[in-house]
């Protein structure tokens, strides 16, 4: 089921599928002041525009999985990224926050289907020896989407948050259309299943580490999620830059995840295991998660964790996704496999800002602290369990 060789004009093509979607997580933090003063929203409020995005993917990422399978990725990225226009375009004209909340699942919706699409293309276009080094690429889509995204910020108070809407509608179209042209052929897809929905599910959650490196997907999208989400709010009301200023320091923050990313396949390549790899970057988050928003920490300091959290925590996407074909009960159950693990990073997505929302309006941002130093060493155990699933060393 492998080609001859790999087609890294598919991968390229299948990671910008990735960034396009990334964007409209990016574009959420750098616009999330702008809707507060428009629509008078306090924090925990504002805070379901950054996590109702996740909506979709929280409740039915395996089942979505079963729906690339027997639809086919090829077919199915670029209407993801059409749904994901159209959500967009919708936020960008309806009124008030519940119309908004709306076209915010529509966007997850479509985020879901090309998040789900494009790495079962990579798998399918990659030789065994290149796959994890693609998967390193494709793991680095989100920071790089939001990083690129969020530089949009000095442009707000010209273009305003709705027109950020309406661009990012413009351009997925294209981007939809040039991947329904232009996208190469898997050279040998599997023939789709005979499986009913619910069997393809039972089977991908008793193989051995599926449900765990879904789980740890969970910890680790809450505080990214979180962090990069509230990261502009926080440099606002901290440090009191302006919010064109606060939206490109936390595009680096945003961006410097790609190191790790691209770290994972070399990490191992090397012979390290994944699950110490993994543990290892829970470390560093809980680590600094503690520090970046206690009152006593010097604000530059904060914001150099935050650099490291993000950095460090790159690691772990790579070594995620780059484990679906070996964790996948067989090929075909890879967008099975790649579904849950998205439905565990939307989990995350959905519960961290909302928690972490509420947590600081109560309590103070300290109290963010706590609850992503807890959720981050949770991660480490779920890591190191992967031991008993027996698949590497």
């Amino acid at each position: 089921m492998n080609p001859e060789r790999t087609s890294w004009p598919a991968v390229l093509m299948a990671v910008g599928a990735g960034v396009a979607a990334a964007f409209q997580v990016g574009k959420a933090p750098i616009a999330l002041p702008f809707i507060r003063e428009e629509m008078g929203l306090d924090l925990s409020h504002a805070a379901w525009i950054l996590s109702i995005f996740a909506l979709m993917g929280a409740a039915v990422g395996a089942g979505m999985g079963t729906m690339v399978t027997r639809l086919g990725s090829r077919r199915l990225l670029p209407i993801g990224l059409l749904i994901l226009a159209a959500g967009s375009l919708a936020g960008g004209l309806v009124p008030g926050f519940t119309g908004l909340l709306a076209s915010r699942v529509i966007e997850g919706i479509g985020y879901m289907v090309v998040v789900i699409s494009a790495p079962m293309q990579i798998t399918l276009q990659t030789t065994t020896t290149q796959r994890q080094m693609a998967f390193g690429l494709w793991g680095a889509f989100m920071p790089f989407g939001m990083a690129v995204s969020m530089t949009a910020a000095p442009a707000l108070p010209l273009l305003g948050w709705r027109g950020l809407w309406l661009g990012m509608a413009a351009l997925l179209v294209l981007y939809a259309l040039l991947v329904h042209f232009r996208m190469p052929r898997p050279p040998r897809p599997p023939r789709p299943m005979d499986s009913h929905v619910l069997v393809d599910v039972i089977d991908t959650l008793r193989a051995p580490g599926p449900l765990l490196l879904a789980g740890a997907f969970i910890p680790y999208s809450a505080a990214y999620a979180a962090l990069t989400g509230f990261l502009p709010t926080l440099l606002i009301e901290r440090m009191g830059v302006t919010p064109g200023t606060a939206g490109l320091m936390a595009a680096l923050v945003a961006g410097v995840n790609i190191i790790g990313n691209l770290a994972s396949g070399p990490a191992l390549r090397m012979g390290i295991p994944r699950r110490k790899v993994m543990a290892a970057a829970f470390g560093v988050m809980a680590l600094g998660c503690l520090g970046i928003f206690q009152s006593w920490t010097p604000p530059g300091v904060a914001y150099g964790l935050c650099l490291l959290v993000t950095g460090c925590a790159g690691l772990l996407p790579g070594c995620i996704l780059g484990s679906a074909s070996i964790y996948a009960p067989r090929l075909p159950l890879v967008p099975v496999t790649l579904g849950l693990f998205m439905q565990g990073s939307n989990w995350g997505q959905l519960l961290g800002p909302v928690v972490v929302g509420a947590a600081v309006s109560a309590w103070g941002w300290p109290a963010a602290s706590l609850v992503l130093g807890a959720a981050t060493l949770s991660g480490i155990g779920m890591a190191l369990a992967l031991r008993r699933a027996g698949k590497e060393p």
